[in-house]
């Protein structure tokens, strides 16, 4: 354990230098101002942030992954405009966090579903933390050399990929930007009392919390950081917390609101309280071990099996490490506060997320250190800096070489785990082969690749690892409905629903099954169900559409198809059916409006321009019908229908020649036409 012995010799430097300053501090009254900070070189950020790009270069080369990416970008409807009322009374997947879901909006109508533009967007944001790290350490340790280290570790970190590399945590960085912002303003108040200071920081205070509700430690980090810097407590500093505590109590119901409308908050009887002692235990150690040596990191860390009757022996171990630590903690209060405000900084952040109230499948998760690392890298800046004033600076010099040279290389590794759906699950599953989350993950990402015989192996080995999971059935039905086996189909998703009757999925499949089957009534129930639960479900109108359109109730397809492009403005198939509708209807005008919307969201659609290609042969706009069909037949040699009406359109602008030809074609490629008036002018 080379780190943690290179960690507590530091710890125990800083303890005996502090108790030689004890007398001077003595000394010092209260209100004197410290010496200034000497003026730190410009090369020491530089470095920093030309580093940190270096390590996370691989992101660029990175996708989507099928783990909240999709719902939070590719297939989320609320960030295709900007609505401001729709974004700030909405929830996404079980929180309540409208600023990240504004930006996810204002990135989407920059870049679209370019991975590459978001990518750069968390990493832009990482650099910006990282630099508001440096100066916030810098601020408070008035050296240099503490900040620089501090900010290095925070920028370079393997802990932090996830992230960093992970789309769907916009949030973290979102709101730690505003957090630090919001901090650093509070240290400008508490140094010079300025009232501006104070107002910036309980407003940047106010969108961190609105970026994520994790930001609702900050008050506490305050108070901890007056004891650090040596304010007096008083009703007066109290005070000045308290709108701080408000907002923070406020939003923090909204997230306890938005975590139940997801059934995110795992049930509590699984887990008596004292299993959840020693899991906040085991979490917070294992955090700490990991900031230490980052080796063997997970993008899910699963509760151990038959959690709610016994636990392995390493998470008692950790019960009584964590003990231990808060004894020495506790026994440097007479000699260090810097060891109380790193671990206490650490402490403090992390605490909302030990699992005392379980949410989610997982005991701890890599990015719930981003924040409360920072405490931990102080101590190793103030260590260093120690190191190198104690005539120890080949020591100093070497540690630090070989931890970024190792952080930089694990960093820009770990980052290859992130590059796809598939390299995540593959990696997960290496790493833990009884993560059923993650067989059933990557076999949506084998599905979508169309690799089915795999992806149904990852369904049948996740509802062997778990016999109760729903989503597993659930998406196992989908490729059993696909090639045609009902009645497998049908009940697997009458198992979802038996296991999750709030699964509104499920519904939405088995609705489809059941008109697949003609079985409309049974299907009309369902996509009212999905409905019911999820009154802005876009697919369900569509499939509701579907149904009516096969019933020839035109008006109420119409309706439904009209709905779901208003709740998803981008959905190519509604689009196209409205389009069909209107088209049958021989509105054509307006069917030519969705048809060339669709095209617009879906360039290669060689059926939408046939479509448009017959509207135009019945409006006599022959030259457009003949392109449109040109533009069908490229996306598609072989479509024997566009070649035929390709020529009508030809013959009936007096390329008789030519219009033959192609009726020709269509015919040698299977096309068997009625005689019409056309085709007797060629045979």
């Amino acid at each position: 354990m080379p780190a943690a012995l290179f960690f507590s010799t530091l710890t125990v430097a800083i303890m005996n230098k502090e108790k030689k300053q004890k007398i001077e501090k003595r000394k010092q009254v209260h209100g004197v101002a410290k010496p200034a900070a000497k003026a730190f070189p410009v090369w020491m950020p530089a470095a920093i942030l030309i580093l940190t790009v270096l390590v996370y270069l691989p992101v660029f080369n990175a996708g989507f992954v099928n783990w909240d990416d999709t719902t939070y970008i590719r297939d989320n409807a609320l960030i295709r405009t900007i609505d401001l009322r729709a974004i700030f009374s909405t929830y996404q997947l079980g929180n309540y966090h409208p600023l990240t879901m504004l930006v996810y909006a204002i990135e989407y109508q920059l870049w679209g579903l370019n991975e590459t533009g978001y990518h750069a967007m968390n990493l832009l944001l990482h650099l910006l933390n990282t630099m508001l790290v440096f100066y916030i350490i810098y601020q408070l340790a008035k050296k240099t050399e503490v900040a620089f280290i501090a900010s290095l570790l925070f920028g370079i970190h393997p802990l932090h990929v996830e992230s960093v590399a992970w789309l769907a945590e916009l949030k973290d960085l979102l709101y730690t930007f505003f957090f630090l912002a919001s901090y650093f303003c509070y240290l400008r108040f508490s140094l010079n009392g300025k009232s501006k200071y104070y107002a910036y920081a309980l407003i940047l205070f106010l969108l961190s919390l609105l970026s994520k509700a994790m930001a609702a430690s900050l008050p506490i980090v305050f108070l901890l950081t007056d004891y650090f810097t040596g304010r007096k407590f008083s009703g007066k500093t109290l005070l000045e917390k308290t709108p701080f505590f408000i907002l923070a109590v406020g939003l923090g119901i909204v997230a306890v609101f938005a975590q139940q409308s997801s059934d995110s908050i795992a049930n509590i009887e699984v887990y008596p309280f004292w299993q959840r002692i020693i899991f906040a235990s085991y979490g917070f150690m294992m955090y700490l071990f990991h900031l230490l040596l980052p080796v063997q990191l997970n993008a899910i860390y699963p509760y151990p099996e038959n959690a709610g009757n016994g636990l392995p022996v390493q998470y008692y171990l950790c019960l009584v490490l964590l003990v231990a630590l808060a004894i020495f903690v506790f026994n440097t209060l007479r000699n260090s506060k810097k060891i109380i405000f790193g671990v206490g900084f650490f402490a403090i952040t992390v605490f909302l997320v030990l699992q005392l109230l379980p949410v989610g499948d997982a005991v701890m998760a890599d990015r719930y250190s981003y924040i409360p690392s920072i405490g931990i890298f102080y101590l190793a800046g103030e260590g260093c800096y120690l190191l190198w004033n104690t005539r120890r600076r080949n020591a100093a010099i070497f540690l630090t070489g070989a931890f970024t040279l190792f952080f930089s290389i694990q960093t820009y590794a770990r980052c290859g785990a992130w590059k796809d759906g598939l390299s995540l699950w593959d990696d997960v599953i290496s790493k833990d082969a009884t993560v059923e989350v993650a067989y059933n993950n990557r076999g949506g990402t084998l599905q979508s690749m169309n690799r089915f015989d795999e992806a149904l192996r990852d369904y049948n080995k996740a509802i062997e690892l778990r016999p109760l999971y729903a989503d597993a059935y659930c998406n196992r039905g989908i490729i059993l409905a696909d090639r045609k086996k009902n009645d497998e189909a049908l009940a697997d998703y009458n198992k979802a629903i038996e296991l999750n009757p709030k699964m509104i999925t499920a519904y939405n499949n088995r609705g489809l099954l059941y008109l697949e089957m003609k079985k409309n009534s049974e299907a009309r129930a369902d996509f009212e169900k999905a409905l019911q639960l999820k009154p802005g479900y876009a697919e369900a109108y569509y499939n509701r559409g579907l149904l009516a359109m096969d019933e020839n109730k035109n008006e109420e397809a119409f309706s439904d198809y009209s709905k779901a492009i208003q709740l998803q403005p981008a959905y190519v198939e509604a689009y196209i059916n409205r389009g069909v509708l209107m088209h049958t209807g021989k509105k054509y005008d307006e069917a030519l409006i969705d048809y060339n919307k669709a095209l617009q969201l879906q360039p290669g659609n060689s059926m939408v321009y046939f479509n448009k290609g017959l509207i135009f042969n019945i409006q006599k706009r022959f030259s457009e019908a003949a392109n449109s069909f040109t533009r069908a037949i490229e996306l598609q040699p072989d479509y024997a229908q566009a070649f035929y009406n390709r020529g009508i359109a030809k013959i009936s602008s007096g390329n008789v020649d030519d219009g033959c030809n192609d009726m020709k074609q269509a015919i040698t490629l299977g096309f068997r036409p009625q005689p019409d008036e056309y085709n007797r002018k060629c045979y």
